[in-house]
């Protein structure tokens, strides 16, 4: 008996109640949860271009115009290819809005 009590003795400096054990296991199971919904959500992403909408859909002098704004580097928006492809928009001014006379434009 007293081995027995020796090697358990040394788990915990005071020994859980059952609901703290209960408790414990559920916390454990919801962090797992998250962690696999995690993996799977990267892994649903690998296959969407991210970047397609910015590059055909969204004039770049928004972005551009955004990123001065917010002190947000360029090259954290758009690529070197990209930055090449809209050399035209880089220099937006940070306070350009894109409004209907604009949109009429284009």
């Amino acid at each position: 008996l007293g081995e027995l009590k020796f090697t358990q003795n040394h788990l915990w400096e005071k020994e859980p109640s059952k609901d703290q054990v209960v408790k414990k296991i559920e916390n454990w199971k919801e962090k797992i949860k998250k962690m696999e919904l995690n993996i799977k959500h990267k892994d649903d992403n690998k296959e969407v271009a991210l970047g397609t909408s910015k590059l055909n859909y969204m004039d770049p002098r928004i972005s551009v115009a955004w990123c001065k704004r917010n002190d947000v580097p360029i090259e954290k928006v758009f690529s070197k290819t990209m930055r090449d492809k809209f050399n035209w928009a880089m220099a937006v001014p940070p306070e350009w809005l894109f409004n209907e006379e604009i949109a009429k434009q284009g």
